[in-house]
């Protein structure tokens, strides 16, 4: 998928409040370096107009918005489009949404119980649970299962809006790594913490995601991925919610709070450590 080259500019020009601008007016772009300059791309000639000319308004010493004189439609986006820059979130969307009908046309938990964290063994209508031997893919797939239409539709919202950033400002194999290990922290912390059962579900990688662009966005403002105060504060309150038992008292289920918590705290130490080896990158 072509880019559009818009803004060639000195490495040490703050491009982060002309970027915020972009994101507030829709525009996706992201921004490289080299040794000596930056460059914001953008994905089609549409807005590649349209930054260019509020640039040149920027230097000018006035940020304008203007459309293009010879004015072309809005490109259509299509599903190959979205998909060439976001490759591991639409994916990791998919195999969820399979892993919610699997859960819900599984009654008897034949096919679901291989994705779940413990063996599941059934013996006159009673559940017991063991570890795993040697089944090492359960480690992360119960981050898949979905237990609830709210469940599902509610993870995903949230992994839309962290796993794009992530992607479109950094890259996609950054987030596929940030999405393992916080995947397979936030199972293995939900076992090892909580009584074994059925548990399952991408909220702590959701939370390792926010996490992470949180303190990389405090360590390094200027390649902040924008993430709304109000954003960071909801998921706070809500983590803490869900810990003092407020989701089993509206009668919306128990959650996996130890998944939550360990998921933001592995995304707060890999978003530190990340920032700190960005900050001693020379140039």
């Amino acid at each position: 998928m072509p880019e559009y080259k818009v803004v060639e500019a000195p490495k040490d020009q703050d491009l982060s409040e002309f970027s915020r601008l972009l994101w507030g007016q829709g525009i996706s772009h992201r921004i490289i370096e080299n040794q000596d300059y930056q460059y914001l791309l953008v994905g089609n000639e549409h807005d590649a107009q349209r930054v260019a000319l509020a640039y040149r308004s920027l230097q000018e010493g006035e940020l304008r918005w203007h459309e293009p004189e010879a004015k072309q439609p809005a490109p259509t986006v299509s599903v190959l489009r979205i998909a060439a820059h976001l490759p591991v979130t639409l994916i990791t969307i998919i195999l969820s949404v399979l892993g919610y009908f699997l859960v819900q046309f599984d009654a008897d938990l034949d096919m679901a119980s291989q994705f779940t964290f413990f063996e599941i063994h059934q013996s006159n209508n009673q559940l017991s649970f063991s570890l795993p031997n040697g089944e090492y893919w359960r480690l992360i797939t119960p981050v898949f299962l979905h237990f609830s239409v709210m469940h599902i539709v509610f993870n995903m919202l949230w992994l839309w809006d962290l796993g794009k950033r992530v992607e479109l400002l950094q890259s996609s194999g950054r987030l596929l790594g940030i999405m393992l290990i916080v995947g397979l922290g936030s199972n293995v912390a939900q076992a090892v913490y909580a009584d074994a059962g059925i548990f399952g579900g991408m909220s702590g990688v959701i939370y390792g995601l926010l996490g992470y662009a949180w303190i990389w966005g405090i360590l390094i403002p200027q390649k902040s991925m924008h993430i709304p105060t109000p954003i960071i504060v909801f998921m706070l309150v809500w983590l803490v919610l869900c810990m003092v038992g407020f989701t089993e008292i509206m009668g919306l289920g128990s959650v996996a709070n130890a998944a939550h918590v360990g998921g933001l705290l592995m995304g707060i130490v890999i978003g530190f450590g990340a920032a700190l080896i960005e900050r001693k990158r020379p140039g």
